[in-house]
């Protein structure tokens, strides 16, 4: 299982997993460096970032490194891994291709994605994406941006719900529309409260500003 999110390990120092602490893993692991991904041999190959580490460097540095064309990502979005630098890579050089939705702990709201360059390796026009590439609101379909909100509980672009991490709008209105499917998100989760009522209150977090 998961361990303490955002821990540092225990007495494995360097060696321990930011996930699982001391946790021994199912099979060898052998430990690399995102310059490796740069190898030619690796060009045919899909990179795999599974829950990478949260608010830290790795998973942008192997983005950048990377010579393949496919990316496979396992994780949050504006959450518990990766970064924003990450995800604005993602938008400004890759397409979205597929999506598909992944049982989740409690308190987390992961996906997998599949993505691929752009053709001829060159990314979208117009300097940096200002769109989420993921994030919309559930009823609109307005897109989130791709900067994270630093305080929560302010108004922003969109509102996550804190209960099932799921429903995600960018209105009061449009969280009321969307009611009859947040409701199911919260069925799928065994959540015994009703989806929040009140937009503006504690019970929806800011993800984007």
């Amino acid at each position: 299982g998961k361990g303490g999110k955002g821990g540092k390990g225990g007495k494995g120092g360097e060696s321990g997993n930011t996930f699982h602490g001391e946790c021994p893993p199912w099979g060898p692991v052998q430990r690399g460096s995102s310059a490796l991904l740069a190898s030619r041999r690796f060009r045919r190959h899909a990179l795999l970032l599974c829950y990478p580490p949260p608010r830290a460097p790795m998973a942008a540095e192997c983005l950048a490194a990377f010579c393949g064309d496919t990316v496979v990502h396992v994780g949050e979005w504006l959450g518990d891994t990766g970064s924003a630098a990450f995800e604005a890579s993602l938008a400004e050089g890759w397409e979205l291709t597929r999506r598909l939705p992944l049982p989740c702990w409690g308190d987390t709201a992961e996906d997998l994605t599949i993505w691929r360059r752009r053709g001829g390796g060159v990314p979208r026009g117009g300097g940096a994406a200002a769109d989420h590439p993921v994030l919309r609101c559930d009823s609109c379909g307005k897109a989130g941006s791709l900067q994270p909100a630093t305080v929560r509980d302010k108004p922003g672009l969109l509102r996550r719900c804190r209960y099932c991490r799921l429903a995600c709008y960018c209105s009061a209105a449009c969280a009321q529309r969307g009611d009859a499917e947040h409701k199911k998100c919260h069925a799928v989760r065994m959540i015994g409260a009703p989806p929040p009522a009140d937009f503006g209150g504690p019970e929806y977090h800011t993800c984007c500003v």
